[in-house]
């Protein structure tokens, strides 16, 4: 991203696949900002991106999350159709915190 009058680079997009694993380990935005070693302003820049619907930062990160949970509930899964007891406690309250949270977006923009 860089500004038209003096054309400071703030960030650009090499830190892509960085951001999804990230995203994939559940990390947040500001501490991803600190493993990457960003300036205050890249920092800033970044933390913009990645809040932007259709950003190449922010679909990196959402779907970093949405494989990082994925990789949680299939293991789970595996675990619970073993007859594992806690892994199906487990996997069914973290189906019911998925809905809440996805029906609170879809209410609330949450």
């Amino acid at each position: 991203m860089s500004t038209e009058g003096n054309k400071i680079l703030l960030i650009g997009d090499e830190y892509v696949s960085q951001v999804r694993t990230f995203g994939a380990l559940g990390y947040s935005v500001s501490r991803i900002c600190t493993l990457l070693q960003l300036s205050k302003k890249q920092k800033a820049a970044l933390g913009l991106r990645m809040s932007l619907p259709g950003d190449i930062y922010y679909e990196a990160y959402q779907n970093g999350k949405a494989i990082g949970e994925y990789n949680i509930d299939a293991e789970l899964a595996k675990q619970a159709e073993r007859g594992d007891i806690d892994a199906i406690t487990l996997l069914n309250e973290r189906k019911q915190e998925r809905v809440e949270i996805d029906l609170r977006k879809e209410l609330f923009g949450v």
